[in-house]
C-alpha cells in the first residue's frame, strides 16, 4: 500500500495570518483593486454587473518607454492612463500590463468617451524619472481600443485597430 502524506500547500504563514486578520474592507481592496492603478481590477470587472458593450484598450509604445526610462516610467504612464479613462466617465478596469477593460451601455458611448480619452492622453504631458535620475517630460501618449458586445469581439476589434495604426504610420 502506498502511503499518502498531506503536504501543506500554503507555506507562507505570515501572509496567511495577515489575510486572516484583514477586515472586510481590506479584503475587498486586496481582491478587487489593482495595485498598479488603485482602480478596479479584472476580478472587479468579472464580478461586477454585465454590460451590453465592452471595450479593450492598450497603451502604445509602453515597451519603448520602459526601455528608455525604466519600468517606473511605464508605471506612471499606466496610472496616468487609468486616471484619464475615469476622468472622461468610463467604467474602466485594469486588466494586466497596459491593458484596460471598459463597460458601456452603447457602442457610441464607449467610442465617444475613448476618443476623448485618446485626445487627453495625447495632449497632456507627464513627468518621469529616467534611468539617469533626471526628470523628463513626456509630451503625451497614445492608445488603441476595440469595442464589442463581449471580450472576444473587443479583442478582435483592438487587434484590427492596431493593424490599421501600423499601416498608417
Amino acid at each position: 500500500m502506498i502511503e499518502r502524506r498531506m503536504i501543506e500547500r500554503r507555506v507562507d504563514h505570515l501572509t496567511r495570518k495577515r489575510v486572516a486578520e484583514m477586515s472586510p474592507e481590506e479584503m475587498r481592496v486586496a481582491l478587487l483593486v489593482s495595485e498598479r492603478t488603485g482602480g478596479p481590477n479584472r476580478r472587479a470587472f468579472d464580478d461586477g454587473p454585465s454590460s451590453p458593450f465592452i471595450a479593450m484598450s492598450d497603451v502604445d509604445g509602453l515597451k519603448a518607454l520602459n526601455d528608455q526610462y525604466g519600468y517606473s516610467a511605464g508605471d506612471i504612464l499606466i496610472r496616468r492612463f487609468a486616471e484619464v479613462l475615469t476622468s472622461v466617465g468610463l467604467d474602466a478596469y485594469h486588466d494586466k500590463g497596459d491593458e484596460f477593460l471598459c463597460k458601456g451601455d452603447s457602442y457610441q458611448e464607449l467610442n465617444l468617451k475613448l476618443t476623448e480619452a485618446q485626445q487627453r492622453l495625447r495632449r497632456e504631458p507627464f513627468a518621469v524619472c529616467g534611468l539617469d535620475g533626471r526628470i523628463t517630460t513626456i509630451e503625451g501618449a497614445d492608445f488603441c481600443f476595440g469595442i464589442g458586445t463581449n471580450l472576444e469581439e473587443a479583442e478582435v476589434s483592438l487587434k484590427h485597430q492596431k493593424e490599421l495604426q501600423k499601416v498608417s504610420k
